[in-house]
């Protein structure tokens, strides 16, 4: 059992040798793509056809409490859409 907790452990030192070299990359790309997928979910009500509203409509309930920072940080100091206020401006 010992043998398996060291090869975890040395693998997870690889992946960290590996990756800290990338991780301001890979951090700056995660963040452009959130933005994208917030836009996308929240397209629709900009007025912007969204091509995947049956599946993102599922998902506007668990992206509420994420979308007040999402607007602030992209300039908006007050939610962007008048139907659908922001539950913090």
């Amino acid at each position: 059992m010992k043998l398996i907790h060291k090869f975890v452990a040395f693998s997870k030192g690889l992946d960290e040798y590996y990756a800290s070299s990338y991780r301001g990359v890979l951090a700056k790309s995660q963040k452009e793509i959130d933005d994208f997928f917030m836009i996308i979910t929240f397209s629709e009500m900009m007025g912007i056809p969204n091509p995947y509203e049956l599946y993102t409509l599922e998902l506007l309930p668990e992206l509420m409490p994420k979308f007040h920072v999402w607007h602030q940080k992209v300039g908006l100091n007050e939610s962007p859409f008048e139907n659908f206020p922001c539950t913090c401006c």
